[in-house]
């Protein structure tokens, strides 16, 4: 059976008195055989910040409606700009006059300051797409023992190792795995914390003795700072991130993470 790591040690104990961790398991096509590392357990760092973001451009829709009713003008036996005030008749025919002149020294804008009249360009909002979110933690591991400092470089190099890709052949590389990042109550999801959905890790960092320069005896560094980047594998909408049934007064996270990739759905904390 591939084997779980906590850090701290006593945390094991703790989370089975409800203390809230946070979870990271491989998930996807990658299976841990029963001699590597499969799940991480850690304490939660302080200050943790999620990100969701929208991007939006802005789009002019005066021209198009311009172009609409002198079309619709033309087709029914009317002049370009019959049915027009004067205020818009004047910008058409300036607009006009630009496309064909180019609007060579500025004549067409001047003439269009003289009358007092801008062309409206009626600009929209049009929705482009969600961002991917990123996600950063930071851990201060102090092991206490040579048996927990051990376990403090098996989970650095847990976390480095599974940020490479895999060689295949002379010209290919096969993906990472990907990470399943979960909060915990005890055994269960906390639904005070973010919901994340799989992810690819992006960075790792690791600075040893940040504090000072002493080591135990077998030369195991007395406290490594362990930084992590992750990234989504995929932009979200809300249905990956709420549930259907979901009342508009009380939103709430599924944590079935649908359509994440072969997301694993045991859910809870293994033993």
């Amino acid at each position: 059976m591939a084997s779980i790591l906590t850090f701290p040690r006593s945390l094991r104990a703790d989370a089975d008195n409800n203390m809230p961790h946070i979870g990271f398991s491989l998930t996807g096509e990658h299976k841990p055989d029963p001699t590597e590392i499969s799940r991480i357990h850690m304490f939660i760092p302080s200050s943790f910040a999620v990100k969701d973001g929208a991007s939006y451009t802005g789009v002019d829709l005066g021209a198009l409606t311009a172009a609409n009713t002198v079309s619709a003008n033309l087709k029914s036996g009317k002049t370009a700009l019959e049915g027009m005030g004067t205020a818009d008749a004047t910008v058409m025919s300036l607009k006009a006059i630009e496309g064909i002149t180019g609007d060579a020294g500025g004549l067409s804008a001047k003439a269009a300051m003289q009358q007092g009249v801008a062309f409206n360009p009626q600009t929209a909002l049009a929705f482009e797409g969600v961002s991917l979110r990123e996600f950063e933690f930071t851990f201060k591991m102090v092991p206490e023992s040579k048996e927990e400092a051990e376990e403090s470089r098996r989970i650095e190099n847990f976390f480095r190792k599974y940020l490479y890709p895999k060689k295949e052949g002379l010209f290919s590389l096969k993906y990472p795995p990907k990470f399943k990042i979960q909060f915990f109550i005890g055994e269960e999801e906390n639904k005070y914390m973010p919901m994340i959905h799989d992810c690819y890790l992006t960075g790792v960092g690791a600075t040893m003795n940040p504090e000072g320069n002493s080591f135990f005896i077998d030369g195991q560094p007395t406290a490594i700072e362990l930084s992590l980047s992750f990234s989504e594998t995929k932009q979200l909408t809300r249905h990956d991130v709420y549930t259907e049934s979901t009342s508009e007064s009380d939103p709430s996270y599924d944590y079935s993470r649908p359509g994440s990739y072969q997301a694993d759905s045991s859910g809870g904390k293994s033993s």
